[in-house]
């Protein structure tokens, strides 16, 4: 990233847009998904706006595993954040970084955005997560503000978004349309059901019928949508069965 530099470089329009967002309600699974549902690659360039701990590592608990297991690198302040940040993608290596503000606020998500927007390279794929989304965006208005730029205008940079919320209502309409991906896990409201469904060629019984850390997986394009679950994750003989059928 060069110093002082206002914004994304080397723009390249062939690029895909992979953006991204995860909806359930709690102990649905969204973080699972963000990890392990095959929209982050396998060894990324990773900073993630994760203002409540959610990617914490902690060896030996499996309720702070990190991201897919491996350990993520916390930092409360901007200046720490921003210069290892800085300093990770320099690496020109995969990394896992997260910004934890010891006080969370829009404008805190915002000033996360702002960084990623000055670092993505259109040469290099950069994804961003930012966890509660619905905690710092408006539902009633379009989404502005470099959360808005990097979501209409990262593609052609190799910026990837990956936003995550609970509750589809509670979010800018600029999300579910700049996100060809979408992760759907179990709702908690008939309304969120109803928005999802409509977004993704669902019914609201295709939506009733999923189970904590199941989902519907939309990959761009109507109708496009396939089913997805995740609960071997902490099963350890589905995991077996899983990685048996996947390797036979």
């Amino acid at each position: 990233m060069q110093q002082g530099r206002a914004m994304a470089i080397n723009k390249d329009n062939s690029l895909k847009a992979l953006h991204c967002c995860y909806t359930a309600g709690t102990g649905g699974g969204k973080s699972v998904a963000v990890q392990y549902a095959g929209t982050v690659p396998a060894n990324p360039c990773l900073a993630i706006f994760d203002p409540y701990g959610d990617y914490e590592f902690h060896r030996g608990d499996p309720k702070n595993r990190g991201f897919a297991g491996k350990k993520v690198h916390h930092f409360e302040t901007r200046v720490k954040f921003a210069n290892q940040f800085a300093k990770a993608w320099r690496s020109g290596l995969p990394f896992r970084i997260a910004y934890m503000p010891k006080e969370p606020t829009r404008k805190e998500m915002l000033w996360f955005c702002e960084l990623m927007w000055r670092a993505c390279d259109g040469n290099r794929r950069l994804d961003m997560v930012i966890e509660e989304l619905a905690r710092w965006t408006d539902s009633n208005a379009k989404e502005t503000g470099r959360l808005g730029e990097c979501l209409t205008g990262g593609r052609k940079f190799g910026l990837v978004v990956h936003t995550v919320f609970q509750r589809s209502t509670e979010v800018s309409k600029t999300i579910l349309s700049q996100s060809p991906f979408k992760i759907i896990g179990v709702q908690e409201s008939r309304s969120d059901a109803e928005r999802m469904g409509k977004e993704c060629d669902l019914t609201l019984a295709d939506i009733k019928s999923l189970e904590p850390l199941t989902y519907f997986k939309a990959t761009g394009g109507l109708g496009n949508v396939e089913k997805l679950d995740l609960r071997h994750i902490f099963d350890k003989s589905r995991a077996k069965t899983a990685k048996n059928t996947k390797t036979a």
